[in-house]
């Protein structure tokens, strides 16, 4: 086999392999997105909003203000295809990675489980340092983790519980004062 030959097999190859690589990329984040397993593993949702915004003495948990019925709805309603199937890509991964693991679906594994779980999937989705996370970001977008959390925090900081009873809430703030003096064991304002 002649060299030059041998050289044209060898990139035609490579070619080839990456347009398949890349054909079934979009596959994964254009197909239609299984709405029915999110609806069927509500429980799950829950008992994973509940794992990162625990209750606290009086404060309600993020189950508890209905942060898993916030993230179905914006799942659904909300977020592109890409997103979408990255989202429930995720929980489907999740659940397979606690039967695998533990031989039980997460909501019914102990809570050291469960926080060892999600160090699992944030350590699995902490996207590279530099200018390559800063392009893998942008590219493919960010991973399971960081769009649980993400939602989460936003569903929990714009329910009523968490607004009224988990952050300091003022339905009529009055006037602005940029700096105000915080007392001791004050929580965060609600509202800006």
């Amino acid at each position: 086999m002649k060299r030059r030959k041998a050289i044209g097999r060898i990139l035609l190859t490579g070619v080839i392999g990456a347009g398949a690589f890349s054909g079934y990329k979009w596959y994964e984040w254009n197909k239609s997105s299984d709405f029915d397993y999110l609806d069927h593993h509500r429980a799950t949702l829950a008992a994973l909003v509940q794992t990162i915004l625990p209750p606290g003495p009086s404060i309600p948990g993020a189950a508890e203000a209905g942060v898993h019925d916030y993230i179905i709805r914006f799942v659904k309603d909300c977020l592109d295809t890409h997103n979408t199937n990255t989202f429930i890509d995720g929980l489907k991964d999740l659940a397979h990675y606690s039967r695998s693991q533990y031989s039980r679906e997460y909501e019914a594994c102990t809570p050291d489980e469960q926080t060892a779980i999600l160090k699992h999937f944030e350590a699995k989705g902490r996207p590279f340092t530099g200018i390559l996370g800063k392009v893998e970001n942008k590219f493919l977008g960010q991973s399971f983790f960081p769009l649980l959390r993400e939602y989460t925090v936003q569903g929990y900081c714009t329910s009523e519980a968490g607004a009224s009873k988990g952050l300091a809430y003022s339905a009529v703030p009055g006037s602005f004062h940029g700096c105000i003096p915080i007392t001791q064991g004050q929580r965060a304002w609600a509202t800006k």
